[in-house]
């Protein structure tokens, strides 16, 4: 069962968005503040809190006076994020750049108001990927990045703005992988610019990477916000359900609608519901080392000790498609594949301690633990 708390903040984030809404109590102000910063709600739903702290609430004025310098450093970062994110579009595209904005940056168009929707980074598909070019232009708009590329996406920084740069949406093959190289085709365009992605691979591409945190552990009220306005999209539906039964993503797009809707009043709480809301306040929207242990070994084995077995094995014996874009050396010497994933597991044994304990040291994960992610991942139907 959700807590006073748990049910607390929904309230908040229904009135706030517009859904029905029936407020209830805290119990405690700062188990209130903690569920609404980890789950990086804190824009969407502050001016509700202070109208109720106004109103007279104890508690409420309790968490406003703890959220509010929280909500003038989001909102700073916010308008910081908005103007510099303008900035690097005009300048990538004047440099020849083909650019699509992801995630949060086009997800804030469907909230109520824009600047309810917090944002951690930036994050940018371009086409075609020149790491030298684009760092010259991010550099000349004042962002410092890494001298090497990485294979998937480039980060550059710039006071409080983090933009991300993606090669590529996600590293996934098959149906998925084909339907990323369509984007481009697909894509919204004005004057010949690319613009955006169709609301329809839009729509795909949040449940594609939605399934990906799932699987590793995450999930978050923002999500399950977002998931709840993406259903306003003027999407033709029967297209976009064909695509994700191709994907094997049926089940999970369905169980994270009828979540959505549960989540913001529209139907009640089942226990599949209850189940995901209550993992989603207590890890936050990018959950914790534990709960990525723990969804990496039930995702993988039947059992604790063969999922930490597994786990292992894999972060190290990554797959072909991954260890070539990691080692470009293998695209011209595929031989020396054995070399390569030696030369993985030292950098692993003399890399970051934190990212080595995460993705190698899985004893402090319980049966319990197992058990629990396994719940969540059948109440989210990827089981």
């Amino acid at each position: 069962m959700l807590t006073n708390d748990q049910n607390c903040v929904l309230s908040l984030l229904r009135e706030s968005m517009g859904a029905p809404s029936v407020y209830c109590e805290p119990d405690s102000a700062g188990a209130l503040c903690g569920i609404i910063l980890h789950n990086g709600i804190l824009l969407t739903v502050f001016p509700t809190v202070r109208k109720k702290a106004e109103a007279g609430s104890g508690l409420m004025q309790e968490a406003e006076a703890e959220l509010r310098p929280h909500f003038y450093a989001a909102l700073k970062q916010s308008l910081l994020q908005e103007h510099e994110g303008i900035m690097v579009l005009g300048g990538l595209r004047d440099a020849g750049f083909d650019c699509i904005p992801l995630k949060g940056w086009e997800m804030r168009n469907l909230y109520p108001d824009k600047a309810m929707r917090q944002m951690a980074d930036l994050d940018i598909l371009v086409q075609p990927y020149e790491h030298k070019r684009i760092k010259a232009v991010m550099e000349e708009l004042g962002f410092t990045g890494d001298a090497e590329s990485s294979w998937k996406h480039d980060c550059f920084k710039k006071d409080e703005v983090t933009v991300e740069t993606h090669k590529r949406l996600t590293d996934d093959s098959g149906v998925i992988q084909q339907w990323e190289r369509d984007v481009w085709n697909r894509a919204n365009r004005r004057d010949g610019i690319v613009q955006a992605m169709s609301d329809e691979d839009y729509y795909i591409f949040h449940f594609v990477h939605l399934h990906k945190d799932f699987m590793n552990g995450s999930l978050g009220l923002r999500r399950i916000a977002d998931t709840w306005l993406l259903q306003k999209l003027p999407v033709d539906s029967e297209a976009v359900l064909q695509t994700l039964t191709k994907m094997g993503l049926q089940r999970f797009h369905e169980k994270m609608v009828a979540l959505s809707r549960a989540a913001m009043g529209d139907t009640s709480l089942d226990e599949g519901a209850e189940i995901m809301l209550t993992h989603a306040c207590k890890y936050g929207i990018y959950g914790s080392e534990k709960s990525y242990k723990s969804g990496r070994i039930a995702a993988m084995g039947n059992s604790v000790r063969s999922g930490k077995i597994k786990s292992l094995t894999a972060a190290v014996f990554l797959p072909y498609k991954r260890m070539k874009a990691q080692f470009p050396i293998l695209r011209k010497w595929p031989i020396l594949l054995p070399f390569c994933w030696c030369k993985r597991i030292f950098k692993l044994m003399r890399g970051n301690v934190r990212r080595k304990r995460i993705m190698m040291d899985y004893r402090n994960i319980s049966e319990e633990d197992y058990n629990e992610m396994k719940r969540f991942f059948e109440a989210g139907g990827v089981l």
